[in-house]
């Protein structure tokens, strides 16, 4: 199963509107020429699911059957209802020597409730994993999450399977939980790819982990890296925060080059100096001016000026604070809580969607 969060569906009473969230949260439909086979006719598993299986919900159809309805061959049409099937909302029996595929239970709500609690099931013994390998670290979490700064919810959810060759448990778990994309780049000379390494890095951490210092230990390029992060922190396991211990070293960096491009008037002025305790301010200017002003003097001469204000000041300098990612817990109890709590709330709007869907379609 895949889960792709999206904006719950406030409002609407429209049967494709809502058949259409339903998908792109399942994420059945992945690439835009897929939704549609043609000028105003909708993708086949949406029309298998809004003209056969929620018009008629305690009935099954064979893949003949609906070929022929459909105008598709049985093998496309199988390759649509087993979609259905991974996910867990319908299911399959054997009749006259056909799969017969209906929906669980009897009904829409039926089937999304019990594929639900199966998903979350899985997805729950799949993060204890994170027990085993997490170094637990309250300093980890010394900087305060920014509550604003979530990603969309977005994850895979499959069973732990056979391992494959050399697989080893955290590999089949990055696969598993679709953190190391759909194309999996391996290195030539058989090292574990960059997810991995990444990952691995992440639960051994006491401290966030910025682009410089990614770039630092892994090379490659910054789009790579920040896709790799955002993949962790869509997921749920990772969350991005601004490097609020880097703070003394980017302001030092900022004063630095605005003083030698513009002066310590100007800094006073527009450089945003005027801002803070005028003390400080002199003995920063001080400073600057007798070569005297560097890491630790800065981090000193700040140790009473309040961080927001800080960054206030840093941005009028023109300076950009470092973002971090780290996992989003000290400890692996919480960093699964905090995935489990965006699942259930995407459960959740699917489980609106169903009831809304079967009450439309009855009054239809």
């Amino acid at each position: 199963m895949r889960l792709v969060e999206q904006p719950a569906p406030a409002g609407t009473r429209d049967i494709d509107q809502l058949v259409s969230w339903l998908l792109d949260t399942l994420e059945f439909v992945r690439r835009s020429g897929d939704e549609w086979t043609g000028e105003g006719v909708h993708s086949p598993i949406h029309r298998i699911l809004c003209e056969f299986m929620l018009k008629e919900p305690g009935q099954g159809w064979d893949a003949q059957t609906l070929g022929d309805e459909l105008g598709l061959s049985p093998t496309a049409i199988q390759y649509q209802l087993s979609k259905l099937n991974e996910c867990g909302l319908t299911s399959a029996v054997n009749r006259d020597g056909w799969r017969v595929h209906h929906l669980r239970n009897g009904s829409l709500s039926n089937a999304v409730e019990m594929m639900a609690t199966e998903a979350r099931l899985v997805l729950e013994q799949r993060l204890r994993s994170l027990s085993i390998w997490m170094v637990e670290s309250e300093s980890r979490m010394s900087i305060a999450s920014e509550k604003k700064d979530e990603a969309p919810f977005q994850i895979q959810i499959r069973g732990r399977a056979p391992l494959i060759g050399d697989q080893d448990e955290m590999e089949a778990f990055l696969l598993d939980l679709g953190l190391l994309g759909d194309r999996v780049r391996r290195p030539a000379d058989g090292s574990p790819p960059l997810g991995r390494l990444m990952f691995e890095h992440l639960l051994n951490a006491h401290a966030p982990l910025s682009l410089d210092e990614a770039l630092d230990n892994w090379g490659t390029t910054r789009p790579r890296l920040t896709r790799t992060l955002d993949r962790f922190r869509a997921a749920g396991l990772v969350e991005r925060i601004p490097r609020i211990d880097r703070l003394p070293v980017t302001l030092w960096s900022a004063l630095h080059s605005q003083h030698d491009r513009r002066g310590s008037d100007w800094l006073m002025k527009k450089g945003g100096l005027s801002r803070i305790d005028e003390k400080v301010a002199k003995n920063i200017v001080k400073a600057l001016e007798g070569g005297k002003f560097n890491v630790e003097a800065c981090e000193k001469m700040f140790a009473t000026i309040d961080p927001k204000e800080q960054m206030v000041l840093l941005n009028l300098l023109g300076g950009k604070l470092p973002i971090g990612w780290r996992l989003c817990g000290a400890k692996a109890n919480q960093v699964c809580e905090k995935v489990l709590a965006k699942a259930d709330r995407t459960f959740r709007r699917i489980k609106r969607v169903a009831e809304t869907l079967e009450k439309e379609m009855q009054g239809d």
